[in-house]
């Protein structure tokens, strides 16, 4: 699958995109982690720590980590993360690439020693077996608070097999930022499948040529939420208007509040996305109110081919979207 690249991002964008995190070659992992897309404020400065670490490409057709009853994944905070030592609030949930789709109930328990959080596999949660494998570690420890802005590192030890010595390791740099910025962030429970999960992928889609993609929900936070101070910031009522086929504006009232971009295979001329306006919902998990914008997105009949859908807020974050038509 392609990134989206593209010289309409240069003049908007304010952060480096991060490339996904490669497959497994060697015990070395490449892990990125990002905001977990239930909340509007998972790695800002003095709030809830929520937030999701990538170890493997989310390409559904790369495997991911086949893990066996009695293995473990583990990750370790810096001190800088102050656990305020409740210890029933925490819970670490294993992924294969997409929101809302771990197995259930959990084939695993979540410990936590000081910083140190693990998931102890109850039964194999394997590739094949439910999705591509285990791709992503979402941490939602409610009993720890942010540290102040900065860059930090967090520990990845995974061990897949109790019986073997053989262990992945890795370590991500979380950006914990002042303030939270606005938000978008693709989940799956609008995409079919479920409930309980798994849901459909709603990142990665594949379908025939002329058909629409399975709906994608995005979830809309505006600046300044804080959920441990009880500051939620939906944004609603923004729908999307295109402006010519490859770009389109996220408007709310008068006011252009983001864009879309599209990427489409060469000689594509009848694709689109449509979608709007956001209604007040209930994000999945965290049950926060949140702004919800669906959007269906439609590809060309006569061409087969890679599209790349790219989301963005002012002042905020970027979600990219894929859909692959064969």
């Amino acid at each position: 699958m392609r990134r989206l690249i593209s010289l309409l991002f240069a003049f908007a964008l304010l952060v480096v995109l991060v490339p996904a995190a490669g497959a497994v070659t060697t015990g070395t992992l490449r892990v990125d982690i990002e905001k977990a897309p239930i909340v509007p404020d998972g790695t800002t400065a003095n709030e809830i720590t929520d937030f999701v670490l990538t170890f493997i490409d989310r390409d559904p057709a790369i495997d991911g980590i086949s893990l066996l009853a009695g293995g473990t994944v583990t990750a370790t905070l810096p001190d800088d993360f102050v656990n305020t030592m409740h210890g029933d609030a925490n819970t670490a949930i294993l992924l294969q690439g997409w929101p809302q789709s771990p197995p259930v109930p959990f084939p695993w328990i979540t410990t936590v020693s000081g910083n140190t959080v693990t998931a102890t596999l109850t039964s194999d949660y394997l590739a094949g077996d439910f999705g591509p494998g285990t791709k992503q570690l979402h941490l939602i420890l409610s009993d720890f608070r942010n540290p102040g802005p900065g860059m930090y590192d967090v520990d990845l030890v995974i061990k897949p097999d109790p019986a073997s010595s053989a262990t992945f390791g890795g370590t991500g740099t979380v950006h914990i930022i002042p303030r939270a910025r606005p938000s978008v962030n693709a989940v799956s429970v609008f995409s079919g499948g479920g409930p309980p999960p798994p849901f459909n992928n709603a990142i990665y889609q594949t379908v025939s040529p002329g058909d629409d993609a399975a709906d994608v929900g995005l979830y809309l936070w505006d600046k300044g939420s804080s959920v441990a101070d009880g500051i939620i910031n939906p944004l609603v009522d923004v729908a999307i208007v295109m402006t010519n086929q490859s770009h389109g504006r996220l408007v709310q009232g008068n006011e252009t509040v983001g864009h879309v971009w599209i990427e489409a295979p060469a000689g594509a001329d009848a694709y689109g996305i449509t979608g709007g306006p956001s209604f007040l919902g209930i994000a999945a998990v965290s049950g926060l109110d949140v702004g919800v914008l669906v959007t269906t997105f439609s590809t060309d009949p006569k061409v087969s081919g890679a599209y790349a859908i790219a989301f963005r807020l002012n002042n905020g974050n970027t979600q990219e979207l894929f859909v692959t038509a064969e």
